[in-house]
């Protein structure tokens, strides 16, 4: 269930965008995370962003989420797209 869906166009080429608190399982998904990945990680001897590692597992989540036919059923959840530039200005 939605509570509150704020769209913003952002840029022309990033399309809109809903609020990470739009939501309270995208909300606790994303403070769970971001208190996971308190800093920048390395990949592959890369540094990688934390917002950019965050995003990452949110979209692995996510997916995870939409291959379950069973979680779908039973929950109804759901957990909209997000992009970087909506996550750090929350």
């Amino acid at each position: 269930m939605i509570f509150n869906n704020y769209r913003c166009e952002l840029a022309p080429h990033l399309g809109p965008a809903t609020w990470p608190d739009c939501n309270r399982y995208r909300e606790a998904l994303l403070v769970k995370l971001c208190a996971a990945f308190p800093g920048s990680t390395t990949k592959d001897v890369v540094l990688q962003a934390r917002w950019q590692t965050v995003l990452e597992k949110y979209n692995l989540i996510r997916d995870m989420v939409f291959n379950s036919q069973r979680v779908i059923q039973d929950t109804h959840i759901q957990l909209a797209d997000i992009n970087q530039r909506t996550l750090t200005a929350w």
